[in-house]
Formats: C-alpha cells, structure tokens, sequence
C-alpha cells in the first residue's frame, strides 16, 4: 500500500525540496549498459521527487527512490544483487530519519525483494535499530513481507559476474573496487526534515556472512536535521573504518560546505586506507553534492523541479521535470 502524504499547497513550500540518489561507486561502467543506468538512475530521483512534491517524508521519499533501484536489475541491491561465494544473495539495508535520528538496519536478508521497506519496518515498528539474517527475516514474516525465491532475485548478468570473478581469483582490495556497488538517496522535506536510505547486495564473491559498511549508520549513512543526509558507496570495509558518513558530516558542523566536506572525507579514506569510494550530502538548507574518487558514480538530483544526472566525472545532464 502506498503511504498517504499530508497535501499541501505548493505556494507554502519554504524549504527547497531535494532528493539525491547514487546508483554505487564503479571501476567502470560498460558502454552497453551507460544509458540502462542512467535511466535507471533518473528514474529514481524523479520518484523521490514526485513524493516530495506531493507533501510526503524525506523518509518517504528515500525509501521510494531507493525502492526503484531495489527493483532495477541494473543495480547491485534488490533484483540484481551481487552473489556469494556460494552463489546466493545476501543483503544489506539501512535508513535514518533526521528529524530524531530514528534509524533502522537489516544485513544478511535473502528472500525479500525490497530490504529497505524492511529496514524502515525495523525503525518504527521495533524497539532496536539493527536485524541480521534470520532474525530480520522472521520479522518481515510477520511484518507480512512476502517472501521471494532467491533465484526470482537473481539475473543472467550477476551469475556471469561471479562466475568471471572465481576465474580472475579476484581478491577484494581497498584500492581495487570493482565490485563496490551500492544504492542510496538523501532528501530534504517541505517541513526541513531529512533523511537517508542505503542498500546493497554487497561485493561479489564474498564470504557468507559478510557484511559491509551499507547497514551500519554513520558508515553506509548518516541523517541530522542540524546538519544534514549522507549516502554513501565504495569500498565497504574502508567507509567502515573511517565512519564516512558522519565523518562528511563532521566536517559540515565543522562550518564547510557540502562540496569541501565530502572531498575532505573522501580524501582522507584514500589517504588513510587507500580506499575508493563516493557520497551523496544534502545539508539543512538544501545545498547537495555528489563526490566520488571512484572511477565513476551513476547520481542524479532533482531540487527546483531541475533534474541533474550523471555518471563519469564532469559529465552532467539537466533538463526540467514536468510540473
């Protein structure tokens, strides 16, 4: 069911609407695929727009974008997840509302479609923050999620991928992220609140349990109606060991702004660990940025009823949404 949004007239917005999405950092995007992600990609922002415009949530509207990459086989999260070494899909999802810091996680899920639908269910509907595997997995039970066959998630594009990365022997690296897809969105409301969703199959070929930076809030996001929303991608174990989302959003506190916060934090993982990676920020007042030290970072933003979109670096495309 889709939820109901508090109506508005458009005239009373004082706060500029904003949703940024990112579609993961990436060693490389194939020239076949360039224009799928990029729909893909636009897609997702215009919907968090859309439920914006019509006086929903920032947490509405994050749960929504993130939703369509969830359901877009292009993307390594939902439909499309990245495998295991055994060839199975394990999942990892977290969101945050800004407006209380109200967070919820889920790592490790298999058979559900949209984890962040249930990493928002583990938010308001559970005394904790954070579900892993089983556990997350009987609650979306009896949350009424239903359960998908792991192999109704799993397409012809990501068995290759496994299959390829077992031949090449290829052992994750900080500095070698090609296997570092994520998906996320920041938003700012019409009432100044904000907020971030993040989520992920992980990296392909890993081990059986292993969880990233993507469900781990102040690492895979961070949302602080003070200070602002962060979404970020990469190399899972590097944005853990420097907390990067709230490192970008140190930096904010710390009187810079969104475009000198996300390089200094970006910069100073690479220079610590050696790690890749990129993020999403909107601050308190509207303005956003998308950064990445990754070869490329499939984002889009929509804010003034204006959609930017992009994926390699100095490559934006603009046009207006209708009205």
């Amino acid at each position: 069911m889709r939820p109901q949004y508090w109506r508005r007239n458009r005239a009373s917005i004082d706060v500029s609407l904003v949703v940024v999405v990112h579609g993961g950092g990436a060693s490389n995007i194939s020239a076949n695929r360039k224009e799928l992600v990029r729909e893909g990609i636009a897609r997702a922002a215009t919907e968090g727009y859309k439920i914006l415009k019509a006086g929903g949530s920032a947490v509405d509207a994050v749960e929504g974008a993130v939703t369509v990459l969830e359901n877009d086989p292009e993307f390594n999260a939902g439909y499309g997840s990245v495998l295991n070494v055994n060839g199975d899909i394990e999942m990892d999802a977290s969101i945050m509302d800004g407006k209380d810091l109200s967070a919820g996680a889920v790592s490790a899920v298999r058979c559900i479609a949209n984890p962040v639908k249930l990493a928002r269910l583990v938010m308001e509907k559970t005394p904790h923050c954070f579900l892993t595997g089983h556990g997350a997995e009987k609650f979306a039970e009896d949350m009424g999620i239903p359960q998908v066959p792991v192999e109704k998630l799993i397409t012809e594009r990501t068995k290759k991928h496994l299959e390829k990365e077992k031949l090449e022997k290829g052992a994750q690296k900080a500095d070698c992220p090609k296997n570092s897809g994520t998906v996320g969105a920041v938003a700012l409301d019409c009432r100044g609140n904000l907020a971030y969703a993040t989520s992920t199959g992980g990296i392909v070929n890993k081990m059986v349990g292993r969880v990233g930076d993507s469900p781990c809030i102040g690492a895979g996001g961070y949302a602080d109606n003070n200070l602002g929303a962060v979404s970020t991608t990469g190399h899972g174990e590097s944005i853990l060991k420097v907390n990067l989302a709230r490192l970008a959003l140190f930096h904010v506190e710390q009187g810079k702004t969104v475009e000198e916060a996300a390089q200094l934090a970006l910069d100073y993982m690479k220079s610590k660990l050696k790690g890749l990676g990129g993020l999403i920020l909107v601050n308190k007042t509207g303005d956003w940025v998308a950064k990445w030290t990754s070869a490329s970072m499939p984002w889009a933003a929509v804010k003034n009823g204006k959609l930017q979109a992009g994926i390699d670096l100095c490559e934006t495309k603009t046009r207006d949404l209708p009205c």
